[in-house]
């Protein structure tokens, strides 16, 4: 298990470094060849592929292994194709000067900031105006400015290490998708059913687009399936170790972003449940594991939100507040949770026009596959292509759900639970979140990006049927529509 581990950690490094590599001479180059690029790894996979699966040494692992391959490949060609500031997702503009007029009230801003200073914002309020960014928990700030400051001391241009630093982001989205099969492991998949349930999120839009966005959702989503894995894993063996890296990605997940913090009342029945039904002499063990717990993962997750609290008297759920012409209040109830109205079904792609954008279940249908971008004009033979891929994507969620379901009411122990109650807490908050703030904005996938993870999950149940090979062609065939879409939009 331990080669195991080293091997995959010197894989993971390789990777990065060819990407970092790869990435640079395409900025250099100023994006001349990276179409050639693209289309060259493209088929350099395909001659792989084709090698591994007809070779005598394939094992049950040699699909899985090659879908998160392409899922990498996948999410290194839109970091290529994407500059680093196609996303609208808080990231204004990378200056360290929060003294001008328009200061850079964004993550790319925070990230300046610390490395022009080599320090955190300690004095800054993020109540004042312009400064609301500093409100965030820093470990995404954190990474990217060591990454920045990396690049700068090799001597690549400012400019270029921008686009790199949608390199860590990506490895994050990777991460994910390579912890959702730690996740689909843990819980006793076999290798059909992984393969499954990879082909259902290894090409999902939504962490693509993330891989390649410089804002901090990706990293604290790959903080809490990890966190996740190790929940199902301390279940079925209650290890010390298992209990201190729950402690550890919970932590950082909450020093990326407080969001993460809804794992916790998921967290805790499955802990006292092993506590209150293990024998007497056993609970004094768990009683040194959850105080282990507390003593590593309370202080790195609430030290920021705490600070600012102490210093600033800042409210621990301080939300700075959109733009008031992407409110969408005066529109019913109805109109925003019923079923979408023909302006709201039109509306395939991002557009801040609030009769077109007010529908939550229809913009967090279309921002799980393009966020807020515009792939094709209105009514292009590609729009209706898209439109598909829109309606395979609804199909896909919900088969996701129930293979869940199925998958939970036949173990019905700790960790399908555990599961269920992350899966509706996420959903219920979101929802409570879009009631709150009754914006454009927070109507976005990226809010409930982990349930794909549990629809990779539902995915690889449905596999174990014995009909499940449909469902596998369904993940099969959504992946490549998906890729079909955005190869038209990247190449065409």
């Amino acid at each position: 298990m331990r080669n195991i581990r080293l091997r995959t950690s010197a894989a993971m490094l390789a990777a990065f470094l060819f990407a970092w590599s790869l990435n640079t001479a395409c900025e250099i180059t100023r994006g001349v060849y990276t179409d050639v690029v693209c289309v060259f790894l493209g088929f350099a996979w395909a001659v792989c592929a084709v090698w591994a699966l007809t070779s005598e040494r394939k094992t049950d692992r040699t699909s899985e292994n090659l879908l998160l391959s392409a899922a990498f490949l996948a999410g290194l060609i839109f970091v290529l194709q994407l500059p680093h500031l196609f996303s609208w997702h808080d990231l204004a503009s990378y200056s360290a000067d929060f003294s001008a007029a328009n200061k850079p009230d964004g993550h790319l801003g925070f990230i300046a900031w610390m490395v022009e200073n080599n320090r955190l914002p300690l004095d800054l309020n993020p109540m004042d105006e312009g400064f609301s960014v500093f409100y965030n928990p820093p470990l995404h700030h954190i990474f990217h400015a060591l990454f920045m400051k990396l690049n700068l001391l090799l001597g690549i241009p400012e400019a270029i290490a921008l686009e790199n630093l949608q390199l860590v982001t990506l490895m994050f989205a990777f991460g994910t998708v390579f912890a959702a099969v730690q996740l689909m492991c843990e819980l006793g998949m076999n290798a059909s059913a992984v393969r499954t349930g990879l082909w259902f999120i290894a090409f999902q839009p939504a962490l693509l687009i993330l891989g390649a966005t410089l804002n901090n959702d990706i990293q604290m989503i790959f903080f809490v399936v990890l966190c996740m894995v190790h929940v199902v894993r301390w279940q079925k063996k209650r290890r010390t170790a298992d209990i201190l890296l729950i402690a550890l990605f919970l932590g950082c997940g909450m020093a990326t972003k407080l969001n993460a913090a809804l794992l916790i009342p998921c967290i805790a029945p499955v802990f006292a449940v092993a506590f209150f039904k293990a024998a007497r002499a056993r609970r004094m063990g768990y009683i040194g594991q959850f105080a282990l717990f507390l003593l590593i993962s309370v202080p790195i997750a609430v030290a920021w939100p705490v600070y600012h609290m102490i210093a600033f008297d800042m409210p621990l759920n301080y939300v700075r507040l959109p733009s008031e012409t992407i409110n969408v209040s005066a529109y019913s109830l109805a109109q925003r949770y019923g079923i979408p109205d023909w302006h709201a079904r039109r509306g395939l792609f991002y557009t801040p026009t609030r009769s077109i954008s007010h529908n939550v279940w229809m913009q967090t249908l279309t921002t799980g596959l393009f966020d807020e971008m515009t792939l094709y004009p209105d009514g292009s033979v590609m729009w209706y292509v898209s439109y598909l891929l829109l309606m395979a994507f609804a199909g896909a969620l919900v088969m996701g759900a129930v293979g869940l379901l199925a998958h939970i009411w036949k173990r019905r122990d700790a960790s399908g639970w555990f599961l269920l109650g992350y899966g509706a807490l996420l959903l219920l908050s979101y929802l409570k979140f879009t009631l709150d703030y009754p914006y454009i904005c927070t109507f976005n996938f990226r809010y409930i990006a982990p349930v794909l993870v549990l629809g990779a999950v539902g995915f690889a149940r449905w596999r174990q049927k014995r009909t499940g090979w449909l469902a596998e062609a369904y993940a099969a065939g959504f992946s490549a529509l998906t890729i079909f879409v955005y190869g038209i939009y990247f190449f065409g």
